[in-house]
């Protein structure tokens, strides 16, 4: 990325967002998602959707007639980290946020972002989100549908640079980046080896550098199945990546008896032993 484009935000108050779409086969919720980018108040927005190889999608881009979607298609299912990464490597915006193919944005939450950046001066802010239950119905001709039986506040921690070596502190979408950051982490920064965690090492990976500041304002809203079809639901091996990543980061935690410890903690809660992977 040209480096005068990623510095122009500075000076300019209309910087450019990029917001990072990932999906594979949910073509029931992908519109949901996109329509509440087209109708965000700030506009000078640009939406990378990336399609991992799941089901065609265009004729949904296509439906909204709108300039700012950006389609790109994997030829092979490669995973949410690489799909995040296709999206970085081919974005143009002073700042960047995720969104997964099955949640929603309010309408005002780039700008309440934007907002949170200049009044922090912060290269990194997240906000709260809502997680809306699913139930799966069937109607009387058979079709099954979803529908949102109740709603509740997510998991959220404030920040701190131990903190997050032992737990994520929000989810995805609540998260609000300076594209200047990539500049000074790993590359590419989502891991391609996981199959989850990927946004929390990233995280991690960032907050070695940068504060992130919060706010308690809920902004968008993430989807939750008991039957496991949302984003996160349909990957396992949280438990199998934890002791790699906890093992990554142990570097971080050099002195750090309170961080070791509760790293360990969280293994033996999962009846794993850390001995066993060298912690």
């Amino acid at each position: 990325m040209n480096e005068k484009i990623r510095n122009r935000y500075i000076n300019l108050a209309n910087p450019l967002v990029s917001i990072i779409i990932p999906t594979f086969n949910r073509r029931n919720f992908l519109p949901i998602a996109i329509n509440s980018m087209v109708h965000q108040t700030y506009s000078n927005i640009e939406i990378l959707v990336v399609n991992d190889f799941g089901d065609p999608v265009e004729d949904i881009v296509d439906q909204f007639h709108d300039s700012r979607i950006k389609l790109f298609n994997h030829e092979s299912n490669c995973g949410l980290g690489s799909a995040r990464n296709t999206a970085l490597k081919n974005m143009n915006g002073d700042f960047w946020c995720l969104n997964d193919d099955d949640d929603f944005y309010y309408a005002e939450a780039i700008e309440f972002r934007l907002g949170l950046i200049k009044r922090f001066s912060a290269n990194i802010v997240y906000t709260h989100v809502l997680k809306s239950i699913m139930e799966r119905f069937k109607a009387d001709n058979d079709q099954e549908y979803y529908q949102i039986t109740h709603k509740e506040s997510y998991w959220h921690s404030d920040f701190h640079k131990d903190l997050i070596l032992v737990q994520n502190i929000s989810p995805c979408d609540g998260v609000f980046v300076s594209t200047k950051c990539l500049d000074t982490v790993r590359k590419p920064l989502f891991r391609e080896d996981l199959s989850t965690s990927e946004d929390w090492d990233a995280w991690v990976q960032l907050s070695r550098k940068y504060n992130f500041y919060q706010s308690s304002i809920i902004d968008c809203e993430a989807t939750w199945r008991n039957d496991g079809s949302q984003m996160t639901g349909t990957r396992t091996g949280f438990t199998d990546n934890l002791p790699m990543l906890y093992k990554e980061w142990r570097e971080y935690a050099t002195n750090k008896e309170w961080v070791i410890e509760n790293q360990n903690n969280s293994l033996r809660a999962r009846n794993l032993n850390p001995a066993d992977f060298g912690l």
